[in-house]
């Protein structure tokens, strides 16, 4: 808690050690497993699995810049005690506690990169995904009420994907992970992912979208050669896109009470979103989406939330056109291009109500990942 507000972070990271998959993989898989290695590509020292990296590392929007990886060692010695210890529990509730956050609602690293890859064998990629739940389940038992793990699923595989969420459920997961790309042909509203949506409906846990870097699926930050004007593109437009497809492909109108929450994406845009999804709306109503039977925005309103950094300018404008009952806060800890450790200051120098920033800092999260 801090000035008398509860805090939750809904976008933290946490940073999986070199071993995750040697010591967490079943034995079926365990001489598959990703490690580390030199990316064929790059000669980067990278985890790799099936023989490539997990990320793109050289040709458009490539993670092996070395201007950008510079830049990541240098906004990485802030978290230089952490990183001493491993990125271990212990550290990181030492540094949730220095600034106020009561709980952080933790998604993977290494492995969200992971799945922006395809998979020749996604077998292989659910049990690298059952891997990575168990030690992030495992980590999170250190203080279960305050860190709330996300499970990964493998989008790649369905059916896999099904069997995961209801596995992670019973381990005690919060939300479910998933990058916003398309992946083997299929978006996120595409038909064939109409039964996992009714599993996790059922569940009634969220779904967490979260873009991650350099993809090997279609990404919007391919259009751009380098990775920092990849990464300005791919977060919030994957984000855009999804949150657009999601609700007029009747995503929505299938599964009413399925909540999703865009995170790391910023929030700024979500005022225009809403005006441009409203404008179509009246110009052509449901003529090709004859199954809706709201207006975007209503939608919107009733399963989607976006997170916000701290430090945007544009989060009083989006509370005066949209209202506060949308929006969470996050840092994106600890990566380097998060908000820690300035980032709870913002949220509280942000000329709102404190009625405002007690939704967005506590009631929104508290109520879409059902921390009450």
């Amino acid at each position: 808690m801090r000035d008398g507000y509860k805090i939750v972070d809904t976008d933290s990271h946490l940073m999986e050690p070199e071993w995750l998959w040697e010591r967490y993989m079943e034995d079926a898989f365990k001489s598959r497993a990703p490690k580390m290695g030199r990316a064929p590509e790059s000669n980067r020292r990278t985890f790799l699995v099936e023989g490539d990296s997990f990320v793109r590392e050289k040709g458009k929007y490539p993670m092996a810049a070395p201007g950008f990886l510079k830049a990541v060692q240098k906004a990485m010695q802030r978290f230089e005690k952490a990183s001493k210890q491993g990125f271990s529990a212990e550290s990181r509730l030492a540094d949730m506690d220095e600034q106020g956050v009561d709980v952080q609602i933790m998604y993977p690293t290494y492995a969200g990169q992971m799945l922006g890859r395809e998979f020749r064998d996604t077998k292989l990629l659910a049990a690298c995904v059952r891997a990575y739940n168990n030690w992030a389940a495992d980590y999170a038992s250190a203080a279960p009420e305050r860190l709330r793990w996300a499970a990964a699923l493998p989008m790649q595989d369905v059916e896999e994907a099904i069997k995961e969420a209801r596995r992670a459920h019973e381990m005690g997961c919060v939300s479910y992970y998933m990058r916003p790309n398309p992946v083997r042909g299929r978006s996120l509203w595409s038909d064939d992912y109409l039964p996992l949506w009714m599993e996790i409906e059922e569940i009634g846990k969220p779904i967490s979208t979260h873009e991650s870097a350099s993809s090997s699926v279609p990404s919007f930050g391919e259009r751009m050669d380098t990775h920092v004007s990849g990464h300005i593109l791919s977060h919030p437009f994957e984000a855009m896109a999804a949150m657009a497809g999601l609700i007029w492909y009747g995503i929505f109108e299938k599964f009413p009470k399925l909540k999703v929450i865009h995170v790391e994406a910023d929030g700024g845009w979500v005022p225009y979103w809403l005006q441009r999804m409203e404008q179509h709306w009246d110009f052509s109503g449901n003529a090709e989406h004859e199954y809706l039977t709201k207006r975007p925005t209503e939608y919107f309103k009733r399963n989607v939330c976006v997170a916000f950094r701290g430090d945007e300018p544009t989060l009083k404008a989006a509370v005066e056109l949209v209202g506060a009952d949308n929006f969470s806060w996050d840092t994106d800890y600890p990566h380097p291009d998060g908000t820690y450790p300035w980032g709870v200051e913002a949220i509280m120098k942000q000329p709102i109500s404190d009625e405002a920033r007690r939704k967005i800092l506590w009631d929104n999260p508290a109520r879409i990942f059902n921390l009450n």
